[in-house]
């Protein structure tokens, strides 16, 4: 069996490609994949045991239960984000610092990965039906995140965040693969 890198380990499907256009087919794949993610990862990790939880999904990495909770913080803050380039011209939002949510904030280690699989799975429910109700023009709405010089306009928005899913969905998929 051939040894991961690092590089394999951090980016299992490679690193998030951004456009400088986003078809309507990529952004209608996005939605689809963010509306399916919530059931897909709560399969994935039915496979974890409570240690599994408490280990890393890679050497240094954060473990199972900090990527879940993590996911949830993610895609919380994009959620509102999202909203916010809806109803207001071009916010700067606020940003979060997610190696502190996942590793330092209290209830991380000890909630069950259940309540933020919940967080997930209202939070897509909700995303989904926002996404699906915007016109193409309404896709091109944007956010300045204030620590990124271009913004982010709504279509790259679900387009990176179908990534992210995939992305750290990979990462539980290798581990479980690498215990085995």
């Amino acid at each position: 069996m051939v040894e991961k890198t690092l590089e394999q380990w951090r980016y299992p499907i490679g690193h998030f490609a951004p456009q400088s256009e986003y078809s309507s087919a990529s952004i209608h794949n996005a939605i689809a994949y963010l509306q399916t993610f919530p059931a897909v990862l709560g399969e994935c990790v039915l496979d974890c045991t409570p240690e599994d939880h408490q280990r890393p999904y890679r050497p240094g990495g954060w473990t199972i239960r900090q990527l879940v909770h993590h996911i949830a913080d993610s895609h919380m803050h994009a959620y509102l984000r999202c909203k916010f380039a809806y109803l207001e011209q071009h916010p700067v939002v606020k940003n979060y610092q997610e190696k502190d949510w996942a590793q330092r904030s209290p209830e991380v280690a000890i909630t069950p990965i259940a309540a933020s699989l919940h967080i997930i799975e209202g939070v897509h429910a909700r995303w989904v039906d926002f996404f699906k109700q915007l016109s193409p023009k309404e896709f091109k709405r944007t956010y300045q995140h204030p620590e990124r010089e271009a913004p982010y306009s709504l279509a790259e928005v679900s387009c990176f965040y179908a990534w992210h899913a995939e992305h750290h969905l990979a990462h539980i998929e290798n581990y479980l693969k690498s215990r085995a």
